[in-house]
């Protein structure tokens, strides 16, 4: 019976864990209290980092901790090839169990692109992350983060009037995961093409001996990456996550994993990895390079009102206590009990005391935030 307890799936259910954890923890203190899931993600940092040299700003909902881990995993990338993508990535992670159960349900063959189709449609992801990190250099703001399947997966159905994009293209490809190896990853992830870039000038490879190999296909069969490894002397693609599968399942040890010229221990890779991530990362959360949030969303390092920060995860009392606006305003303006819980957040308070706007609606974190702006002026 094959394990499936290796270091690689350990480590992915590890970090799936994590974020989960993170995740509800946002979700139920707000951000007052936990930072929202953006400020772990490391592609926040690649999405903001022309934005942060030229002004020196962060994007909304990432801070130093994105470009912590976005160094650490570029370094990862560099001397071990896109081993975030087969050891750290969540999303990754989700579609290889869900292909593996489809395997169990009797959908043995993998769907796959036409050979021509898939060398172009490869290309795409790169596209999407130049696009990607234009529009949210010029706006301002993560613009990925509407369609990002990741970031709605870890919003466990909340806020799904502003992802209905996000939500519906993580339910296509939980779906297509059933049938087809690692879909997201292969033409249509953009954290994955910016590994791809740095995989390219990587020292790490896998060669093949081609007189010792006995053709029998099954590094193609084992690789999420859907490449054709039977047939190269050496897989040099940008897609290569480094998972070492083919190496591993290679009946007559045909293939090796080099960087800087030294054979890697197949056996040991995963704790490699595992270490190589963990231990620079607890060592930095120690520093104070990690910051997860601004002191205050709402207040700027100068004292100003950013009131464009204002969530529907703050709390009323944080509202009142950072803005100054009097609890009778928004009595007056938005027909609050006098009872209200305070503790609760902005986003809650409509729902729970049936109270509407003008228009008709539910409060939201957009009504508190009129009634400041106006108080302001």
């Amino acid at each position: 019976m094959k394990n499936v307890f290796t270091p690689r799936r350990i480590s992915q259910a590890i970090i799936l864990g994590i974020v989960l954890f993170l995740t509800i923890s946002h979700l139920r203190f707000g951000i007052e209290k936990a930072a929202p899931i953006d400020a772990y993600c490391p592609f926040g940092a690649v999405e903001g980092f022309f934005t942060y040299i030229t002004t020196g700003q962060y994007l909304q909902r990432i801070y130093t901790s994105s470009f912590v881990l976005m160094g650490i995993v570029f370094l990862l990338t560099l001397v071990f090839g896109r081993v975030f993508c087969s050891f750290l990535c969540p999303l990754g992670a989700i579609q290889e169990w869900i292909r593996a159960l489809g395997r169990k349900i009797g959908i043995k063959k993998d769907l796959e692109l036409p050979v021509w189709l898939d060398k172009y449609a490869r290309y795409l992801k790169y596209i999407i992350l130049a696009v990607i990190v234009y529009f949210s250099y010029k706006a301002g703001d993560l613009v990925f983060r509407a369609y990002d399947p990741f970031n709605a997966l870890m919003h466990l159905g909340e806020e799904f009037d502003a992802k209905v994009a996000g939500y519906s293209i993580l339910g296509i490809l939980l779906v297509v995961s059933l049938f087809s190896k690692n879909i997201w990853c292969r033409y249509f992830c953009p954290f994955g093409a910016m590994l791809g870039i740095i995989r390219k000038i990587s020292p790490f490879k896998i060669k093949r001996n081609e007189s010792s190999c006995i053709g029998c296909g099954k590094c193609d069969k084992v690789c999420p990456a859907g490449l054709n490894i039977s047939n190269v002397k050496e897989v040099n693609s940008a897609d290569c996550i480094s998972c070492l599968g083919c190496v591993k399942n290679c009946p007559n040890s045909s293939l090796k994993a080099t960087t800087f010229g030294k054979e890697i221990p197949k056996k040991n890779f995963g704790w490699m990895i595992i270490l190589a991530f963990f231990i620079p990362l607890g060592i930095l959360m120690l520093t104070p390079l990690w910051q997860t949030k601004a002191p205050s969303n709402i207040v700027t390092n100068t004292g100003e009102l950013n009131l464009e920060n204002l969530r529907g995860s703050n709390t009323l009392q944080y509202v009142l206590d950072t803005t100054k606006v009097l609890f009778s305003v928004f009595q007056d303006k938005l027909k609050l009990p006098a009872d209200i819980d305070k503790t609760m957040k902005l986003k809650d308070i409509g729902i729970k005391y049936q109270i509407k706007n003008s228009d008709g609606a539910l409060i939201e974190a957009e009504d508190f935030r009129k009634v400041v702006e106006e108080f302001a002026k």
